[in-house]
């Protein structure tokens, strides 16, 4: 990725002489994420990751999982980053954000046979899908587990602790996507600014997915 030649020979593809072109202008070679809790994905995104992203899960859950990763060997690395998956559900009051998720999940039982199928296809010991069975949850990767379902001002206030346990990036998913992501910058991000601009000075990156 710095633009040096590699030569690689495994059993399903063989390279020769290559270089990646065009090289970055800007940094020696990209971001690398990782996703996956299982301890071999830990270990190899303490060993070579910049950014690991965590399924939504409580923020309990979280601050554990990024304790256990940023204690791992990392060598010479630059200190790792943290990402979180989370499906939003906000609205002015927590019982409309509670009316607007339980219509979600009833969208979501249809898929049901899908799901079944989906577990009954997967190994049990993938520890996302242990995961993924302790809560109802709207969304992937964890969704509506992070528990961002609430009051602007309670999901505004939910995010800067998951930043404050160590989130830097959020990959954030919403149903209808257009209208949610609208409502998210007007609402949320305007909270999330002024609850960051009160305190240590520190900056929170968005993303939606």
């Amino acid at each position: 990725m710095e633009g040096e030649r590699l030569n690689f020979s495994g059993d399903h593809f063989n390279v020769t002489d290559y270089a990646l072109r065009p090289t970055s202008l800007y940094r020696k070679r990209p971001a690398i994420y990782v996703g996956g809790e299982s301890e071999p994905a830990r270990d190899l995104v303490a060993a070579h990751g910049d950014v690991w992203f965590i399924n939504g899960q409580p923020l309990d859950d979280v601050a554990g999982l990024i304790a256990d990763v940023a204690a791992r060997p990392r060598g010479a690395a630059p200190p790792l980053r943290f990402g979180l998956s989370a499906f939003v559900v906000a609205r002015e009051t927590r019982e409309q954000a509670q009316a607007a998720y339980e219509r979600l999940l009833s969208l979501a039982a249809k898929d049901a046979p899908m799901k079944v199928i989906q577990k009954q296809n997967t190994d049990p010991k993938v520890v996302m899908m242990q995961t993924m069975q302790k809560t109802p949850r709207v969304g992937s990767n964890g969704g509506t587990a992070a528990g961002l379902v609430g009051s602007y001002d309670e999901v505004a206030a939910r995010m800067e602790a998951f930043h404050a346990a160590g989130i830097e990036l959020f990959m954030l998913q919403f149903q209808p996507f257009e209208a949610e992501m609208r409502r998210f910058a007007e609402e949320i991000i305007p909270r999330v600014r002024a609850k960051q601009s009160a305190g240590p000075a520190a900056k929170l990156a968005h993303s939606a997915g």
